[in-house]
């Protein structure tokens, strides 16, 4: 039984053309669970005194955070502005993913990540104008040819006014790749 299972492995990797290779565990960056942000570098007020834990007076229902705890730039509305840095990490897996949601300001409303004081890769929200949602989803960056460098995050709120705010949470490191997004392409051949 054990060698009919292992030709059927076998026979399965080499039809795929795909070694399978053990992936090493994630690396949790931040989960934003506790009472405060911890080692991270907090300016401004936009932040608040600690991680949210969930939706903040006014704002829209928040969602899709994992546990009790995020960063959520809503604090006392859409005016006030900031920043929150990581320490400095290494970069040990291909990808770096976490969950976003907030404004869709470059620049303005954006989770960074720097290398030696520079934006190496940025993300903001989905939203830019009235309507939308507070719900947060994973988003991921490929850090591959970044390997071994330090790193820091920088999550950034200097926007004022609708959607002037960014939501962040589970920042890991990984080696899972991210889902595939069927495009047109590819559905066209499967009708």
């Amino acid at each position: 039984m054990k060698a009919v299972l292992f030709q059927v492995v076998c026979s399965l990797v080499t039809l795929s053309g795909t070694l399978l290779v053990a992936q090493d565990p994630d690396i949790l960056v931040a989960d934003f669970e506790g009472k405060d942000y911890g080692d991270w570098k907090v300016t401004g007020e936009a932040f608040g005194p600690g991680p949210a834990r969930g939706t903040l007076p006014n704002q829209m229902h928040v969602d899709g955070f994992l546990g009790k705890g995020l960063v959520n730039s809503f604090y006392q509305g859409d005016g006030t502005t900031g920043t929150v840095t990581s320490p400095t990490f290494k970069i040990e897996r291909h990808y770096i993913r976490f969950l976003i949601g907030g404004g869709k300001w470059p620049g303005k409303t954006c989770i960074n990540l720097l290398i030696d004081g520079k934006v190496a890769r940025t993300a903001t929200g989905p939203n830019d104008k009235p309507g939308g949602s507070e719900r947060l989803d994973w988003h991921s960056w490929d850090v591959s040819e970044l390997a071994r460098k330090t790193a820091t995050i920088e999550i950034v709120d200097q926007a004022t006014g609708g959607w002037g705010h960014i939501n962040i949470d589970q920042i890991i490191q990984t080696d899972r790749r991210p889902p595939a997004i069927l495009t047109d392409v590819a559905r066209a051949g499967h009708r």
